[in-house]
This record gives C-alpha cells, sequence and structure tokens, in this order.
C-alpha cells in the first residue's frame, strides 16, 4: 500500500471511527446538550471537545497496543462499571437538583471557561474506560491495524479521528442551540429533572449488569496471542515484542499447537505471510543425504489434532511474483489423518508477496469452514470430520518454509458468527445436503409444511415453507430455504426463521416463529417429534397448528 492510498484508507476509516464513537446519546452527550441550553453552543461544544480527547486518548491506547490496560479492564470490567455508575448517580443526583435559574443566561453573557469546559468534558469521558472495548470491535470491524499501515498512516488515521468527533459534537452543539429559544426557565428545570433521571436511570443500569456479570461470568475469554502479550505455546522462547516467526530448515513438517480445552465450536483467526514468498527466492532445508534443498512454493497450514486424529489446511502459492502473464494462484487443500478430503483454488484477494493476509479456521457441527482474504474473511474451503474431537490447533510449515504471524485469537463463536455460518451453510445446496447426509441428529434435516389447521380469524399462512432445522448449541436454529408467499421479496435463502429451544420436557420444544414481515410472533408456540420425520407444531394462543415432515429421511 503506497503512501497516498494508505493515507485515503486512513482518512474516511478515522473520520467514521470519531463520529460513531461520539454519536451514541450516553451520558456525555446528555451533558452537552445541557451545557449547550444553560450557557450556550461554544460551552457545549467545548464540552464535546474534551470527550474528543478523551476518546482519542483511549483510541492512541488501543492503536498503540498497550495490551495490559486491555487485560486489566477486562479482568475488571464489572468492578470498573459499578464504579463508573456510582460516580454518574452522584452527578445526576446534582443535576436533579441544581436550579437552572442560577446559571441560566443568554448565550453571550455566559461567558465560561473554555479550558475548564473542556477539562470537564474530557474528564466526564475519562472516566468510563470500558468505551476501550468499543474501540477495539470498531477497529477490528474497519482494518485500522494492520501490519502493511506505515507511522504517517496511522497519524492520519488518528488525527481524523479526533476531526471526527469534533464533527460530531459540532453538529449536536449547533441543533440544539438553535431550538434553544424554545425553552424558557421552567422547561429548563424540568429538562434538569429528566436529564438527571435519565442519567441515574442509565447508572443503575450499569450497576445490574455489572452484577448480573459477576453472577453468570463466562471464563470460556478468548486467548489473545500477538506481539506484546506473547504467542504462549507457539513460541516456545517466551519473547515478546516481535511477531511469531517458524522457520522450518528441516526436511519433516514442523508443528506448534495451542491447547483448545476441548472446545467444541470455536474461531481461530490470525494474519500471518509466508516469508519464503516475500524473499522471491523460496526456503532452503536440509537434505537427508546432507546439505540443502531448495524448495520454491514451500507451503505451510493450520491444523487441528483430537482423539488420535489429525485435520491439516494447507496453504501454498503456484506461481512467481514475477509471473504477469497470469494472475498469481493459491492452492487451499485439506485432508484428515493423510487422505485429501478436500481443494480449492484462489486467484486474487490476497497480498502473496509483500504483505500479511488475514485467515480464520472456525468450527461448528463437526464441519471445519477456512477463510481468508487480505482485509476481510472470505470462506474459502470446508470439510466435514465428525470423528475428531478437537483439543488442540496450531500451525504447521512445510520444509523450507518460514511463517511469520502478528497477531491471532482464539475464542468460541459468537450469535453472530454461528447465524452467519448456518446461513452460508443453508444456502448452499451441496453444502447444505452435505452436512445433513452426516448429521445424527433426527432434528436436524430439511422439512416441509405437511398440513396445517388454521384460524383464519387468529393466523394466516404465509407460505408453503421448506425449511432447514440447524443444531446451534444445546437448540436449533430454523432457516428458510423457499416457498414465501407473502411478502417474498424479503426472504432469501439462509434467513432465520425460527429457534427451537428445549424445554425440559423430552421432544417438546418452546418455538419461536418469525412471520412474513420479519417479526416474533407474539404468543405461546410449542412443537413436539410426534413421529419419526414428523413435528408437530401448536400456536397456542391462536387456535391454530401445523406439521412438518422431514424429507431427507
Amino acid at each position: 500500500m503506497d503512501l497516498i492510498e494508505g493515507i485515503l484508507y486512513m482518512m474516511w476509516r478515522g473520520l467514521a471511527i470519531g463520529i460513531i464513537i461520539s454519536a451514541p446519546m450516553g451520558p456525555v452527550g446528555i451533558l452537552c446538550v445541557q451545557r449547550t441550553l444553560e450557557k450556550g453552543r461554544h460551552t457545549g461544544f467545548f464540552t464535546g471537545v474534551g470527550a474528543a480527547f478523551s476518546d482519542l486518548f483511549y483510541c492512541l491506547l488501543t492503536g498503540f497496543g498497550l495490551s495490559f490496560i486491555e487485560e486489566f479492564l477486562k479482568a475488571n470490567q464489572n468492578v470498573i462499571q459499578i464504579i463508573g455508575s456510582i460516580v454518574l448517580v452522584v452527578f445526576g443526583v446534582y443535576l436533579f437538583k441544581s436550579n437552572p435559574a442560577r446559571t441560566l443566561k443568554k448565550p453571550d453573557a455566559a461567558r465560561s471557561s473554555h479550558r475548564r469546559d473542556i477539562l470537564q468534558g474530557f474528564l466526564f469521558t475519562f472516566s468510563n474506560p470500558l468505551i476501550i472495548f468499543l474501540i477495539i470491535g470498531l477497529f477490528a470491524r474497519f482494518n485500522f491495524l494492520l501490519p502493511e499501515i506505515s507511522l504517517p498512516h496511522y497519524i492520519t488515521g488518528f488525527a481524523f479521528i479526533f476531526i471526527g468527533a469534533l464533527v460530531w459534537w459540532w453538529i449536536v452543539s449547533y441543533f440544539v442551540d438553535k431550538v434553544r429559544s424554545h425553552f424558557n426557565l421552567r422547561s429548563m428545570w424540568l429538562i434538569n429533572k429528566i436529564i438527571g433521571c435519565v442519567i441515574m436511570v442509565f447508572a443503575l443500569v450499569g450497576v445490574i449488569t455489572a452484577i448480573s456479570g459477576m453472577a453468570s461470568a463466562d471464563t470460556r475469554e478468548p486467548v489473545y496471542l500477538n506481539p506484546s502479550r506473547g504467542f504462549g505455546a507457539f513460541d516456545p522462547s517466551g519473547g515478546r515484542g516481535t511477531p511469531l516467526v517458524i522457520t522450518n530448515s528441516t526436511c519433516d513438517t514442523l508443528s506448534r499447537f495451542l491447547p483448545l480445552d476441548r472446545v467444541e465450536e470455536f474461531s481461530f483467526s490470525f494474519r500471518a505471510a509466508n516469508l519464503a514468498n516475500r524473499q522471491g527466492v523460496g526456503g532452503r532445508h536440509a537434505s537427508r543425504r546432507g546439505g540443502s534443498v531448495r524448495v520454491a512454493h514451500p507451503s505451510w497450514g493450520v491444523v487441528v489434532a483430537g482423539n488420535g486424529h489429525l485435520l491439516r489446511f494447507s496453504v501454498v502459492t503456484l506461481d512467481d511474483a514475477t509471473d504477469e502473464l497470469f494472475p498469481t494462484r493459491v492452492r487451499v487443500s485439506a485432508s484428515l489423518d493423510g487422505a485429501d478430503i478436500g481443494e480449492t483454488f484462489l486467484t486474487g484477494g490476497l497480498d502473496l508477496f509483500d504483505g500479511d493476509n488475514s485467515f480464520r479456521l472456525s468450527r461448528h457441527g463437526g464441519e471445519y469452514v477456512f477463510a481468508c482474504g487480505n482485509r476481510s474473511y472470505s470462506p474459502l474451503l470446508s470439510v466435514a470430520a465428525p470423528l475428531l474431537s478437537p483439543d488442540s490447533i496450531g500451525f504447521c510449515v512445510s520444509p523450507g518454509a518460514t511463517l511469520s504471524v502478528g497477531s491471532a485469537s482464539l475464542s468460541v463463536l459468537t450469535d453472530k458468527e454461528v447465524a452467519d455460518y448456518v446461513s452460508a451453510l443453508c444456502a448452499d445446496d451441496t453444502r447444505r445436503s452435505g452436512y445433513f447426509a452426516r448429521s445424527s441428529d433426527a432434528m436436524e434435516g430439511e422439512w416441509r409444511i405437511f398440513d396445517r389447521m388454521f384460524d383464519d380469524d387468529q393466523l394466516r399462512t404465509g407460505g408453503d415453507y421448506r425449511l432447514a432445522i440447524v443444531a446451534d448449541g444445546s437448540d436449533y436454529r430454523i432457516v428458510y430455504l423457499s416457498g414465501a408467499v407473502k411478502t417474498p421479496g424479503r426472504w432469501k435463502p439462509g434467513m432465520t426463521k425460527g429457534y427451537l429451544r428445549r424445554s425440559g420436557f423430552g421432544d417438546v420444544y418452546d418455538m419461536e416463529w418469525i412471520d412474513p414481515s420479519g417479526s416474533s410472533l407474539h404468543g405461546e408456540i410449542k412443537a413436539q417429534l410426534s413421529a419419526p420425520g414428523m413435528l408437530d407444531v401448536t400456536f397456542v394462543d391462536h387456535g391454530s397448528t401445523m406439521r412438518l415432515r422431514k424429507i431427507n429421511n
């Protein structure tokens, strides 16, 4: 990425991040509105400037890799949230009791110190360090932190984060100031009461959320591996401050593993580069007969091991960087216990010779999906290994290859990742059929409406649906395939049509059903396997029933 391209890349991303960080109308936004109405536009704007400085500070902490701060916040998130909420309660009580008649003046007469406004806005925002989690999410969403981005690019990006925040606070203070003429002393008194109550509600919700988080904390925290944290079992030397580099100068494949603790559904993401490609001369490794052997394009891969099985995804570049007649091709293949079970080829979308790329391997329901891309993930190859119960994951480096890993994370699949996985699975006819053919779960499969008895005054059919039911943890997700009659343009294969959640009574499930408009149907709905391949659905509050029949027994 050259200088101009990188600057333009960071400009709009920085602007978007700055606006999104500031846009939620939280306590500092309410404070800015209140200050604008009481003391004028400039006071409200400079309060926002202080908040922008605080946001920039946390962005810099995140951007320059001070991971220990993130770890401290994550470890003490609930305690920090309770303390911050108490501070908000105190401020809310103060605002509730304040008398605007003592402070409300014409904007020209409200001569407050801009330095004090900035400081108050900064401290008010700085007291909520949990915003760093929003920043981490935004940096990931906009691919803001990339190895190929240089210092001038980052300076531009952070400058535009600050500019984006200033733009937002200028807009807020401008429009609030325009409507100030509609407010008198009594309305300002009422606004102070309302805003004070709103801030106290924010605080109380924060306290309740933090206490609930303490009571139901999930111990399966993501594992982050990067130069500032170290790479754990991947790097026996324990070195920090540098990327993980695995060089294989032997004649045997070299593997490094990280324990999985028997996690059934996981996502392993990382950025990596094969330095043998970057050097343009390939790699060398020792020969069994002595001397060395040159390899033009040595491969590397990701491996998953467990209960005596080994699944390997291999990545190898097939062409040289100097070959300008044809696009560079990449072969991605999968093998289980040494036997090939799938392969695909990719042309374009990866920076094979000059930069790192993003890779992700995820597992759900016995299926493994390998995705990659330069700045985002595109599913590339999916294979099934239902007999493999994973207990470790790692990298494998073939003779002559040198793999450089800048960062990695290992986590349980999020709800969105599961939804995306199920949607992609069900939208692909071949992949869906293969998945169901391998499944031993009686509920999983394709289903059609067999018959129905609807009370037309209560409920009407939306179509002759063909559906897929896929396991989602201990419950099931119902996915639309075809057959919509009402609002057919809204429904696409792979969209979620409902859920089946275990009720605790054998084969009886609580069902959530999404109607043709996209809203969850109100009322109690029960579903039960009445016979092999037959699912009875009762819409209790609508006096209607429906039966689904499995069509791929």
